[in-house]
């Protein structure tokens, strides 16, 4: 008699026990929304999460060479430098002497960013691409959509 392969778990996904997981800066200031992107992402990633500026400055330090992509948040409370110049710190591309003592000095990182942002009237798509990001979701998240974006990025980037 064939055996029968008991079927995979919501948690286990389509992913093998043995891939690497991939690993997730998420940029957002409001708690909230970190807590559902948590629970919609766990599965599939590690997540580590910054809720300003200077926290994302501290774990793209930390983790940066490690990060398959960052998730970022365009309008940050209590942050001196917004989304798109968080992510023009890490291309390398923002000149602007005035930067914050945490943010300067900031390596180049060579991580996909997709931008997650409620803003779609304000950020136009080709804006936020012209300003570094590789993708972006507009909230309310379509945990769907923002999946599809962040396995493409990642394809993209590895050629």
């Amino acid at each position: 008699m064939k055996p029968v392969n008991p079927p995979l778990s919501q948690s286990e996904g389509l992913r093998p026990s043995s891939a690497p997981r991939r690993s997730l800066l998420y940029v957002e200031d409001d708690p909230a929304n970190r807590d559902v992107a948590q629970l919609r992402l766990q599965k599939g990633f590690d997540m580590v999460f910054a809720a300003d500026d200077r926290e994302a400055c501290h774990l793209l330090r930390e983790f940066g060479p490690t990060l398959h992509a960052v998730l970022m948040d365009i309008e940050l409370q209590g942050s001196l430098l917004n989304g798109m110049e968080l992510t023009q710190l890490i291309r390398g591309r923002l000149n602007t002497p005035r930067l914050p003592s945490y943010a300067a000095d900031m390596p180049r990182i060579d991580v996909p960013v997709i931008f997650v942002t409620a803003y779609h009237d304000r950020y136009p798509r080709a804006e936020l691409l012209l300003s570094g990001g590789d993708d972006v979701i507009y909230k309310p998240v379509d945990f769907v959509a923002l999946h599809t974006a962040i396995t493409r990025v990642i394809l993209n980037r590895l050629g």
